[in-house]
Formats: C-alpha cells, sequence, structure tokens
C-alpha cells in the first residue's frame, strides 16, 4: 500500500476544476459555431477564440506533464500507471489539436476536430477526476497547491487573463466559482466583478448569439 504524506490541509483545486469544465463545454460550442460565422468580424472572433482555447489546453496540460504527474510518480509510486495513461491520452488529442488550430486546414475539417476534442476531453476529464484528483488531495498540501496556483497565474499571457477568468467562470457551478474566486486577492475579485465578467458575458453573445446564463454575476 503507498504511504500517504502527511499535510496539514488537502488543496484547494476550484480553479483546476473550473477549467475542466471549461473544457468540457467550449470544444463544443466552437465546433458548432466556426463553419457558420455571420461575417468577418464575427470569424475573426470565433478564430480569437479557438487560439484562447487551445493555447490555454496547451498549458494546462503541460503544467500537468511537467509539474504534477511528476509530484504524483514520487509520491505515490503505484500510481504510475494511471498517470501514464493520462498522458497517453494528451498524447492522443494531439493531432486533432494540431488540426484545430490550422487555419490552412478547410474549417470543416476543424470543426470536425474540435468535435472529436469535445469528445475526447470529457473521456478524459472523466478520467483525470476519478483518478488523479484523489491522488492530489492525498499527496499535495493545501499550501503547496497554492504557491504552485500562483507561479501558474505568473506564467500565463496577462492580457489574457480577464478571458481566462470569464470563460472559466462562465462555466462552473456557482459554488465552485465562489470557492475559486475566493484564493484571489480582494481587488481581483473586484475587478472580475465589475469588468471582466461582464465583458465575457458580451463576448459569448458576440460568440454564440445567446446568453451566457450564468449565476456568477455575484461571486
Amino acid at each position: 500500500m503507498t504511504t500517504a504524506t502527511a499535510h496539514p490541509a488537502v488543496p484547494d483545486l476550484s480553479a483546476f476544476l473550473l477549467a475542466h469544465a471549461g473544457f468540457r463545454v467550449e470544444f463544443g460550442r466552437l465546433a458548432e459555431a466556426l463553419p457558420h460565422p455571420r461575417d468577418a468580424a464575427h470569424a475573426a472572433l470565433l478564430e480569437d477564440q479557438a487560439d484562447f482555447l487551445l493555447s490555454y489546453l496547451h498549458h494546462h496540460h503541460s503544467d500537468e506533464d511537467t509539474v504534477i504527474w511528476p509530484w504524483l510518480r514520487e509520491r505515490a509510486p503505484r500510481s504510475a500507471p494511471l498517470l501514464d495513461e493520462l498522458e497517453e491520452q494528451h498524447e492522443q488529442i494531439d493531432p486533432d489539436v494540431a488540426l484545430a488550430g490550422d487555419r490552412s486546414r478547410p474549417v470543416a475539417e476543424r470543426a470536425a476536430a474540435f468535435a472529436r476534442l469535445h469528445v475526447a476531453l470529457n473521456r478524459h476529464l472523466d478520467d483525470e477526476e476519478r483518478t488523479a484528483v484523489p491522488l492530489i488531495h492525498q499527496h499535495v498540501s493545501h499550501a503547496e497547491w497554492l504557491a504552485h496556483g500562483q507561479e501558474v497565474v505568473k506564467s500565463y499571457d496577462k492580457k489574457r487573463l480577464p478571458l481566462l477568468f470569464g470563460w472559466a467562470c462562465g462555466a462552473g457551478a456557482p459554488a465552485l466559482v465562489a470557492q475559486a474566486l475566493a484564493e484571489f486577492p480582494v481587488p481581483i475579485r473586484v475587478l472580475f466583478r465589475l469588468v471582466w465578467w461582464p465583458a465575457y458575458r458580451r463576448r459569448h453573445q458576440a460568440l454564440y448569439g445567446t446568453p451566457l446564463r450564468r449565476r456568477a454575476d455575484r461571486p
């Protein structure tokens, strides 16, 4: 039996899981919308959303493969086969990630790649949340995870942070959104409520022609 590392508190994975919630829905939305732009401006906005989504997926998976999974391999050696499978799933979707982002390919082919990614990622995230999330809770401390999360935020494109916050919080359950935002300083939470969230709702309306029906207006 693997010996659990003693930690004072379990990590708060709310922001991590919010990203998962965003991945679960956005690939499907883009698969439907990308082939049907209303005009050139809408086509450009859809391409910008696709670029953001694929870029952040790469950022998220790179962090798992280079930091989180190595932690778990060291601290829970018997989890190695599970982690191998998750890494293999990352590799399996790479061809469709490349196709989805290749603007030289016909838009119908790219939309089909987004649709396949929607299915594959939902299956992958089911596996990850069933296997890796409990391991993180068991073998990583709250303080360690918080410090790592701060480094992840620092490494991300600052110009894209408002988009990232709006996208992730637009997909998550209200309780999860509130829990994730509580980890950030008050100025960030105020910015989110007054500026970033309204801006993302407008962006979503422009992208998909429907209101973003979320209950995060008062996080």
